[in-house]
């Protein structure tokens, strides 16, 4: 993983970046060229905070599963997709989604308003940054869907809702397609295969292009090294930028909040003084919230890579270590709010995601997939039994269970 790590305001993308040029002290204005910005209710500011330590503590659980890797997810897009299919969750299944996800523990209604508002709310908040977000839902043509799944869905999350015939086989490439078109291309694929006893993807996309305020120059892009360890140099394209940029440092860390557009999104660089794992270790919701609150304009010179990034990861692990337990399991989740006559689990949820950081700015995408299963997917089950090696074998009475022969075959024949 890169020494850098970011992490963008108000839980849109994690991103990272940098260049070289002297501006004068220019301060972004207050607010977006719509005007002000309407206040946070007192659940939307639940929400965020809720959905940061959410989002923070899922980074860490990914990161301590690859610590030398790069790593790059949209805690966003994980919380929506899972909020979409909380809302056909029901008893214990959804009591440990609310907590894993640091859900408020009030109606879906009030929930579901609130995510709705807040979304809405950060893709309107400047106009010269691109921000879109996107929500489907795609279910095996048959099954039955409760009405009040997908009324709550298409209300709240404007979610596509589409039944799909599973065992055609352009039916990926119809899925792939729609994710492609709301990531500009950037994510062209999230499914290969769609197996038998996959019912339903619920699917959330987000796409984030930004302008830097302070564009950087190219030609102050130079080669020059990047340690992965204090021994092992690396040759990367290093940009560079002098100008009044908000600033935060502590024992810890040295961070800089680079702004894009009217300067309502900005990039957070977390520079470690000491280690990596040591500043991911205290990457918390209230420490990002402290650190983000010991911003101050200063001075600063910046030396950044450009970089661009693709990730993928399932997220099955991760989540149950947070607590989610039951939605896995076949025999234990319950989200009869989804179908009422079909047992339904959810099989995995995957992460895939893409950054590209430059002089220019940054574009960033990333579409979570919930893949849910069922027990019995509106049909009877055939499970393979190939008796391809020796066996034993026993004719028995099924009332006394007496064995009245039994036999052993190594090698059979036929005379």
């Amino acid at each position: 993983m890169k020494t850098t790590l970011c992490t963008l305001c108000l839980t849109v993308v994690l991103l990272l970046s940098g260049c070289s040029r002297d501006l004068s002290p220019v301060s972004p204005p207050e607010t977006p060229g719509n005007g002000p910005a309407r206040e946070l209710t007192a659940l939307e500011k639940s929400l965020v905070q809720s959905s940061n330590d959410f989002g923070l503590r899922l980074f860490r659980e990914i990161a301590h599963t690859a610590p030398q890797g790069n790593l790059f997810i949209s805690p966003l897009s994980v919380s929506l997709a899972l909020a979409m299919t909380y809302n056909g969750a029901a008893n214990a299944t959804e009591a440990e989604m609310r907590t894993t996800l640091g859900f408020p523990d009030v109606n879906r209604e009030a929930l579901n308003s609130s995510l709705s508002a807040l979304s809405s709310l950060l893709v309107g908040l400047d106009d010269r940054v691109a921000l879109q977000i996107a929500n489907s839902i795609w279910y095996r043509q048959g099954l039955v869907v409760e009405s009040d799944f997908v009324q709550r869905n298409q209300y709240y999350y404007n979610a596509q809702v589409r039944a799909l015939d599973f065992s055609a086989p352009s039916a990926p490439k119809t899925i792939n397609d729609w994710v492609s078109a709301q990531t500009h291309g950037r994510i062209p694929e999230i499914i290969k295969t769609i197996e038998p006893h996959l019912v339903m993807f619920l699917v959330n996309a987000i796409y984030f292009k930004g302008t830097w305020t302070y564009e950087f120059l190219p030609k102050d892009t130079r080669a020059e090294s990047f340690y992965t360890t204090p021994a092992t140099p690396v040759t990367c394209n290093m940009m560079a930028q002098s100008a009044d940029l908000a600033y935060y440092e502590n024992d810890l860390l040295q961070m800089v909040d680079l702004p894009y557009g009217d300067g309502q999104f900005a990039m957070a660089i977390i520079l470690p003084k000491t280690t990596l794992a040591g500043v991911i270790a205290a990457f918390t919701a209230q420490n990002w919230q402290a650190w983000c609150a010991g911003l101050s304009k200063q001075g600063v010179t910046l030396q950044m890579p450009k970089f661009k990034l693709s990730c993928e990861v399932t997220l099955n692990d991760m989540l149950q270590q947070l607590g989610m337990h039951q939605a896995f399991d076949p025999f234990q989740a319950d989200f009869s709010g989804i179908c009422g006559n079909v047992p339904l689990y959810i099989d995995w949820v995957k992460h895939l995601s893409f950054v590209q950081v430059d002089e220019e700015g940054t574009e960033a995408a990333a579409v979570t997939v919930v893949g849910v299963g069922a027990t019995s997917a509106g049909g009877p089950t055939y499970r393979l039994v190939r008796v391809d090696r020796p066996f034993l074998f026993v004719i028995h009475d099924h009332h006394s269970q007496t064995a009245l022969f039994i036999g052993q075959i190594v090698a059979p024949q036929w005379q």
